[in-house]
């Protein structure tokens, strides 16, 4: 296949196939993210190395901006896709939108 070929593919996706890979990536958006924000709670043991601290934090702070990227997409993906898909766009837009109120309402 050649570039024209594979480019040419990828702008032929589907609305529904966008909605279904919406889906997917809020689960794994949100998992990664919990995981990232998660994974910092706690102090680490004093006879733990500064630099195995610091690894561990940017490991972490990757993984929460992977998850926030795949939210992101998702959002996207739900909006490109919410006129063949409605319901499955509002349910994704929705499981988006929801637990990150419930994080903003929780900080006030």
């Amino acid at each position: 296949m050649h570039f024209c070929q594979i480019k040419l593919k990828l702008e032929r996706m589907k609305q529904t196939s966008a909605a279904n890979l919406a889906f997917l990536l809020v689960v794994a958006g949100w998992s990664l993210a919990f995981y990232g924000v998660m994974s910092q709670l706690g102090d680490p043991s004093p006879s733990v190395p500064h630099a195995q601290i610091e690894a561990a934090r940017h490991l972490s702070i990757f993984v929460l901006c992977i998850g926030v990227v795949c939210v992101l997409a998702a959002l996207w993906l739900s909006g490109y896709s919410f006129s063949a898909a409605r319901v499955r766009a509002s349910i994704c837009a929705a499981l988006i939108i929801s637990p990150s109120v419930a994080v903003i309402l929780s900080l006030l």
